[in-house]
């Protein structure tokens, strides 16, 4: 690093693990086991971390009474810091946790499956915590460290707007769990496709003719086949136009219950991480 390092404490991030990178590392914070701890006690046997049952006002009487009836799911809460960030941005930046550190923070997230936010951030809907599991390389400090090194070269090359974009949906994609039912995920799912769309547009000239090609083109443009995934494109693409434009779902109401596909939201997730992962990786090539 050539400067010196700004410390960031963020989580939370349930494995105590010790991450090297170009630019810096990731270290657990002293009371990590602790906090571990405190925070498997209040996990959902789904893996999932729910919000905290809170009065939403409080207000004391001159007797001393709290308002009575207020309880319910927190919107926004805090979860304890699990880990220190120490990074040495390549250039100035105004606001570092929307810059290199919110970059590396929600790749982070990004690489265990979870969602991560900066300790004195809140949090709204549920974290997974335990549930889908990490990218094999995430198991690996040292190869962890290699492709985090290897993504913000990449990502500190890119222009101003296009370091933004993909930060945006790095944050974005983490979102998808906070949400329950298919329709809800397929519509964050989308919008992150878009998103990829535009950095494909921008970084690499790519053009498509109707807004039906989009996906197509960015696919093959970054090696990622889509019915591998079990994606049908034309499905997909006539499930957005139908729910964007007519608030219809399977052509029925969006959360009624009904025989249809269960897999299509979870399958453009797979799809939405094999192109993070190309545009990450292709670089300005």
């Amino acid at each position: 690093m050539t400067a010196s390092p700004t410390v960031i404490r963020f989580g939370f991030l349930p494995h105590k693990c010790v991450i090297e990178f170009g630019n810096g590392k990731i270290t657990p914070i002293s009371e990590f086991d602790r906090v571990a701890k405190a925070v498997k006690k209040r996990l959902h046997e789904d893996g999932h971390l729910y919000p905290p049952v809170l009065p939403s006002v409080i207000v004391v009487s001159a007797l001393g009474r709290k308002t009575p009836r207020t309880r319910r799911p927190a919107h926004l809460y805090q979860v304890p810091p699990s880990h220190n960030l120490y990074i040495a941005p390549q250039r100035h930046e105004s606001n570092i946790r929307e810059g290199s550190a919110g970059f590396v923070i929600h790749l982070l997230g990004f690489l265990f499956r979870t969602r991560l936010q900066f300790a004195d951030w809140f949090y709204d809907g549920r974290i997974p915590v335990d549930f889908t599991g990490t990218f094999a390389l995430a198991r690996d400090p040292i190869q962890a460290g290699n492709y985090i090194s290897n993504a913000y070269e990449t990502w500190s090359n890119w222009p101003e707007v296009e370091r933004t974009r993909f930060t945006n949906i790095l944050y974005m994609h983490s979102r998808v769990s906070a949400y329950e039912w298919d329709w809800e995920q397929f519509t964050l799912e989308y919008m992150i496709l878009d998103a990829c769309w535009k950095m494909g547009q921008k970084l690499f000239k790519l053009h498509a003719k109707t807004n039906a090609d989009r996906i197509p083109v960015l696919c093959k443009a970054m090696g990622v086949e889509p019915h591998h995934l079990g994606i049908d494109l034309k499905t997909m693409t006539d499930l957005r136009n139908d729910l964007f434009h007519e608030g219809l779902w399977y052509k029925a109401r969006p959360s009624s219950v009904g025989r249809r596909p269960f897999y299509i939201h979870a399958a453009m997730g797979a799809l939405c991480k094999e192109l993070i992962l190309a545009l990450i990786g292709r670089g300005k090539k």
